[in-house]
C-alpha cells in the first residue's frame, strides 16, 4: 500500500506543476496584452546637451503614463530639473520642483496626467536645454459621455486608463500563484 500512495503523490506533485505552468502562462499572455512602458531616450543620440531642438524631439514622440524619460548626459557640465511651467518658459533653474540629476545617465517615470517640464540649470536652458512632455492616458480613444458613464461601472475604464495598477496586480497574482502551488 505504501508504494501505492507514494504513486499518487507523485502524481499530485506532477498536476500541481502542470497547473502552475499553465498558470504563468495564462498570465504571461494577459500581461503582454497591456500595454508596456517605454524608455525615450531624451534627445536621441545626440543625448541632453545644448544647442538641440527638444521641441522638436518631444513632438516626435508619444508619452504615456507609466512611460520613462531617459537623460544622457556629462553631469560634469550639466544637470536635469524638474521645474513648473513658468520657470520652463522663464528659464529659471532657482525654484526647480526637483533635481533628477544623479549620475549623467539618468531615468525619470512619467507617473501622473499631466505636463512635464525640464530644463538645464546653469543658463544652459537658454541654450535650448529646455523639454516639455505631454503625457496621455494608455486608452487615447476618447471618453464617454457623462451619461454613458453613469451606466456602467467605469471598471474596465479605470483598468484601461491603469497599466501600472493592473501590472501589479498580475505580478501579485503570480506570486500568489507560485507560493500555492510550490508550498506542498
Amino acid at each position: 500500500m505504501g508504494r501505492g500512495r507514494s504513486g499518487g503523490s507523485g502524481r499530485i506533485r506532477f498536476i500541481r506543476k502542470m497547473v502552475m505552468v499553465c498558470g504563468w502562462l495564462l498570465l504571461l499572455v494577459v500581461r503582454i496584452g497591456i500595454k508596456g512602458e517605454v524608455l525615450h531616450k531624451v534627445g536621441n543620440s545626440e543625448g541632453w546637451s545644448p544647442n538641440q531642438n527638444y521641441t522638436h524631439w518631444s513632438t516626435s514622440h508619444h508619452f504615456y503614463l507609466g512611460d520613462w524619460l531617459y537623460f544622457v548626459f556629462d553631469k560634469r557640465y550639466y544637470n536635469v530639473l524638474e521645474v513648473n511651467k513658468r520657470s520652463y518658459e522663464d528659464c529659471n533653474d532657482k525654484d526647480f520642483i526637483k533635481n533628477i540629476t544623479r549620475g549623467g545617465r539618468d531615468v525619470f517615470q512619467l507617473s501622473e496626467l499631466h505636463p512635464y517640464f525640464f530644463i538645464g540649470g546653469g543658463g544652459y536652458c537658454f541654450q535650448g536645454m529646455k523639454l516639455a512632455v505631454y503625457v496621455s492616458a494608455v486608452d487615447s480613444a476618447p471618453a464617454p459621455s457623462p451619461a454613458a458613464s453613469n451606466k456602467s461601472g467605469g471598471g474596465a475604464s479605470f483598468l484601461s486608463n491603469n497599466p501600472t495598477f493592473c501590472c501589479s496586480v498580475l505580478n501579485a497574482l503570480l506570486l500568489f500563484v507560485a507560493i500555492f502551488l510550490l508550498r506542498g
